[in-house]
């Protein structure tokens, strides 16, 4: 009996031991959950560091969002259009970011980013705008103390013009009738086919012209120097440049004209006068 007692006493001691005493000093401790650093909203109004609002701004907050100590942040406007105003939808609000404004015109300071808004949007209530973007900068966005604003109007690109001018001394374009110091230019984009034509030359005929012929301009590729009847250039397109004089002598003329080709202007190599 004293030894069962002692069994016993002994088996309660060693679950104790095992399991803690309910303290919970036994049982696996949690690990702590990370922490994120708190998202923080620094507001500027939009005339504090702009010397005038951009037309056709009549106000407006300007807010960066983001971690304190983070150099990329979000960036927000929500502001108003002046009474008269109205948005063509071109119109692109950029944010430029300072240290420091006080005493500073915004031309002299420190530029440490710079964000582009996008196009001006609109909100509610009525002429209200908003627009929102994404900056980096060199200093983490507590630093930021002043924000300007400034409007952009891109223009679509163009594509570039280019000119291909020919020149001659004196060719025949006819029996008996020459050019003297031609000079044909073709200007326009470098991938369209239809493009523009300038003539300038001198027109000498020995014979009596009716006034009812035209002086034309034949295109090619593959060029050689042979005259349009006898040429194994390839022909591309053709362009009415102008009547030829009536009657017989010189005469000097400058024309221009459209023209219409198989090919796009880079492809177009040399050009041969000829009269019809």
């Amino acid at each position: 009996m004293i030894v069962r007692s002692m069994l016993a006493a002994i088996g309660s001691l060693a679950v104790v031991l095992l399991f803690g005493s309910g303290s919970g000093q036994a049982q696996g401790v949690p690990a702590e959950p990370d922490v994120k650093p708190p998202f923080t909203v620094q507001s500027f109004s939009s005339v504090y560091g702009s010397d005038a609002l951009p037309s056709p701004l009549g106000g407006g907050m300007v807010s960066l969002i983001g971690e304190a100590e983070s150099k990329t942040f979000g960036v927000s406007f929500n502001g108003t259009l002046t009474s008269s105003a109205s948005l063509t939808g071109k119109e692109k609000l950029v944010a430029s970011l300072y240290i420091k404004c006080d005493g500073q015109a915004p031309g002299s300071r420190v530029t440490v980013g710079t964000v582009d808004l996008g196009v001006l949007k609109p909100a509610q209530p009525a002429r209200a705008v908003m627009a929102i973007g994404e900056a980096t900068a060199f200093v983490p966005l507590a630093s930021i103390k002043c924000v300007s604003l400034a409007l952009r109007i891109d223009e679509p690109d163009k594509p570039p013009f280019i000119v291909k001018t020919f020149t001659e001394e004196n060719i025949e374009i006819a029996q008996d009738v020459k050019v003297l110091n031609s000079k044909v230019s073709l200007i326009g984009e470098p991938e369209s086919k239809s493009f523009g034509i300038s003539y300038r030359g001198t027109v000498e005929s020995a014979i009596e012209l009716s006034g009812d012929a035209t002086v034309v301009a034949h295109l090619y590729m593959k060029c050689d120097t042979k005259p349009p009847s006898e040429t194994s250039a390839i022909h591309v397109g053709t362009a009415k440049i102008g009547e030829a004089p009536k009657g017989r002598g010189e005469s000097r003329r400058i024309m221009s004209a459209d023209v219409t080709a198989f090919v796009p202007l880079r492809e177009v190599e040399c050009v041969k006068l000829g009269l019809q």
